[in-house]
């Protein structure tokens, strides 16, 4: 599953930088409408093709409080997607990959801690080396400017 996960996350951010140099008018705005526009057909075809979409709307019409969380997590998705699409416009996929995967090692080490959550030697190691690897970038960064 993660690795499906990383391989689209990758291929999204790549294909994004290709579309916003292919057609530089291209906005975030727009990015945001294309991409959410087949999200909401691959989903409603899998709601179809699985017979969910009107046991969703029904629990929906139930459950007024699922139907405002859905609101509120479709705002904050949103938000979140602009900045993304101008992140990888403004700063290309390489940039976008290192700020997602030091958010999730942060998101794992800090839920280690706040909530006693275990993380495994792999876990460990795996953060070491994002950290290491960041750190050292940050480093040959500030060489390569000052000489």
């Amino acid at each position: 599953m993660i690795a499906l996960y990383i391989g689209a996350d990758s291929f999204t951010s790549q294909w994004q930088t290709k579309v916003y140099k292919a057609h530089p008018g291209v906005d975030q705005f727009q990015m945001m409408f294309g991409v959410n526009t087949w999200s909401i057909l691959f989903t409603l075809a899998a709601l179809l093709a699985s017979g969910e979409l009107w046991t969703t709307i029904a629990f929906l019409k139930l459950n007024p409080a699922a139907f405002m969380d859905n609101v509120t997590i479709a705002i904050t998705s949103a938000t979140g997607q602009l900045f993304i699409f101008y992140t990888i416009k403004r700063f290309g996929p390489v940039a976008f990959t290192i700020i997602m995967t030091t958010r999730q090692i942060f998101s794992m080490v800090i839920s280690n801690f706040a909530f006693g959550h275990s993380l495994g030697i792999s876990g460990w190691a795996a953060a070491s080396v994002v950290f290491a690897t960041l750190f050292y970038r940050v480093y040959r960064s500030a060489k390569s400017r000052k000489g």
